[in-house]
């Protein structure tokens, strides 16, 4: 049995319609970018995303537009076969405001104190990348905090019922997550679903993050599940208690990305 929890953001189902989301005042609702780099535009993206990428998105957080924003890099998978190269996600303080035009753009440059038009910006941005997606997800769950530098693992998952699978999930892998940390295991660790786009025909609905604060802490922490999940569920099987899990979702796919740059802290 493959057991390792290292792993962001990821379906909200049914019951969470729109007009329920509004009613309820969400919070946790976060826009995940997946960007792939032009060919030969790495270095100059990473310089850019360094200046003026990181000022723009200071602005935002200033302006309170968002919490938080962190880019993240990927470190396995890599090469032209990687859907992205890179994730840009920003936190939101409430539910998701509408899409800004080159308006908004130009007020956030001029807070941001560039001198570079709204176009201007947005087509530097289109010579050094490509956006394959930006979804938007909710986080349910979360545990510990993290820092620039940090590793992000990310399982990506099919669930066959959101509602089960979250219940299982904070009340067996939740009190796991916080001894690990306490333990300095982990960093955190969290739980997401995606709310748009939605449906079963997506690759996948969910994802789990583990976020570790070395590379040799990515590859040490399976050590250590079987022990917390003791200390931390002295009275349950651990082999029992996968099974239950694993009948509520698959895991599509994982991968392991860093934290390249971060403005604000989630809360």
């Amino acid at each position: 049995m493959n057991i390792p929890r290292l792993f962001l953001s990821v379906a909200i189902a049914a019951a969470f319609s729109a007009t329920l989301l509004a009613q309820q005042a969400p919070s946790g609702f976060h826009s995940v970018a997946c960007i792939k780099i032009q060919p030969g535009k790495s270095a100059e993206f990473h310089k850019w995303m360094a200046t003026d990428g990181h000022a723009f998105q200071q602005a935002r957080v200033d302006s309170g537009a968002i919490t938080t924003w962190f880019l993240l890099h990927s470190v396995i998978p890599q090469g032209t076969s990687a859907e992205c190269d890179c994730l840009s996600i920003a936190l939101y303080p409430g539910a998701p405001p509408k899409p800004g035009g080159l308006d908004e753009i130009d007020a956030l440059l001029k807070k941001a104190g560039l001198t570079m038009s709204a176009q201007e910006f947005v087509d530097h941005r289109s010579s050094l990348t490509e956006l394959v997606s930006n979804d938007l997800f909710q986080n349910q769950i979360s545990v510990g905090t993290m820092k620039k530098g940090d590793y992000f693992m990310v399982n990506y998952m099919k669930v066959s019922d959101i509602g089960d699978w979250l219940k299982l999930e904070k009340e067996v892998w939740q009190p796991m997550a916080e001894s690990m940390v306490q333990a300095g295991v982990t960093s955190g660790w969290s739980v997401n679903v995606q709310v748009l786009p939605g449906g079963t025909d997506l690759p996948f609905q969910a994802v789990t993050v583990d976020v570790y604060p070395s590379w040799d802490a990515v590859f040490a922490g399976n050590a250590h599940v079987v022990e917390h999940f003791k200390k931390a569920h002295p009275d349950m099987e651990f082999g029992t208690t996968m099974e239950r899990i694993e009948k509520l979702r698959t895991i599509v796919s994982r991968k392991l990305f860093t934290v390249d740059d971060m403005v604000g802290q989630p809360k």
